[in-house]
């Protein structure tokens, strides 16, 4: 489960996510510089990054599940149960990978949309790869880049199928296009309160604030966390002020967190929460974390590891002192 946003403010673009599983994973900051050698491995030939990127990564595996790049061009890499299929065989002339690297490979060589949708046509996405180890999960893509311009890749038997993302907004299953379609069941949600109505003859007025946007869908459904954060994205200024725009996408996304004990599979025996809140910012290539267990926020900046030339994984305060 997780939740991808990104919107513009005044002198930028604002991308984030959240992140949730059953189980705790050992995230760490990972930055790759540009120019790394081999650090996308595919069927058949290794590829350099071409840009640097920060973001999270998990069990000190150089491997992407979200990040900002040089260029500003961010992604969100989200589960897609049920939905995603691969080929089983790679094809001639095509990058033949599995969804992990595949993901490593247009965050860290694309510089905009444009050049993802381009290079997304050239991949064969592959059920499994040249090692045990290297299987393909069941994911999508959301990418944004620093004019604001949005696009998910979805992988359906081996191709990554491209939706232009207008709304800002991923997040599960089902496919993008029925996410876009399910928006005009709430074409009647809108922040300006109804002020007052008339039942039959007889005047009935609001309770207070926030009547425009009754019957917003609050549980944690992918089609419901869609909705919602549709609905907020679309309300936000454009005109925010850097501060205030990261501040926003927090927010924002704060209304997808699952606590502890409300998602629970009785099946496998896990309950799902929110383990993490990312945002990125184009304007000074920022990016922004808080946990689950320390909402503090904390900031790192693509500027900071110029100099660096290997991958590097960073400890993040997982904990707060209470």
């Amino acid at each position: 489960m997780c939740t991808t946003i990104g919107f513009s403010y005044k002198d930028g673009i604002v991308f984030g996510r959240t992140l949730e599983v059953g189980m705790p994973l050992d995230n760490h900051i990972l930055f790759v510089p540009k120019s790394l050698e081999g650090f996308i491995q595919t069927l058949g030939a290794t590829y350099s990054s071409k840009y640097a990127v920060l973001g999270t990564g998990f069990f000190k595996h150089p491997m992407f599940g979200d990040g900002i790049n040089e260029m500003g061009l961010m992604g969100s890499n989200n589960l897609y149960p049920g939905y995603a299929t691969f080929a089983t065989h790679p094809v001639e002339n095509k990058v033949n990978l599995t969804i992990a690297p595949a993901f490593n490979y247009l965050l860290s060589r694309c510089k905009n949309v444009e050049e993802i949708r381009e290079e997304a046509n050239k991949m064969r996405i592959l059920a499994e790869g040249d090692s045990k180890d290297d299987v393909s999960t069941e994911q999508h893509f959301f990418f944004m880049d620093a004019e604001g311009n949005g696009i998910v890749l979805q992988p359906k038997d081996g191709e990554l199928l491209i939706h232009e993302n207008p709304y800002g907004v991923l997040t599960n299953s089902p496919e993008f296009p029925w996410h876009v379609t399910n928006l005009r069941n709430y074409i009647h949600l809108q922040p300006d309160n109804v002020q007052q109505n008339n039942m039959n003859g007889v005047p009935l007025s609001k309770f207070g604030e926030g009547s425009g946007m009754v019957g917003l869908p609050g549980d944690f459904t992918p089609p419901s966390r869609f909705v919602r954060a549709a609905s907020f994205v679309s309300a936000t200024p454009k005109d925010l002020e850097r501060k205030e725009a990261i501040l926003q996408g927090f927010r924002i996304l704060s209304q997808s967190d699952i606590p502890t004990g409300a998602v629970i599979d009785p099946i496998e025996g896990h309950r799902d929460e929110t383990l993490y809140t990312a945002i990125m910012d184009t304007k000074k290539k920022a990016y922004f974390i808080k946990f689950h267990d320390n909402i503090n926020i904390q900031p790192f900046y693509l500027d900071d590891y110029s100099d660096e030339k290997e991958a590097l994984f960073f400890d993040i305060e997982k904990t707060m002192n209470l």
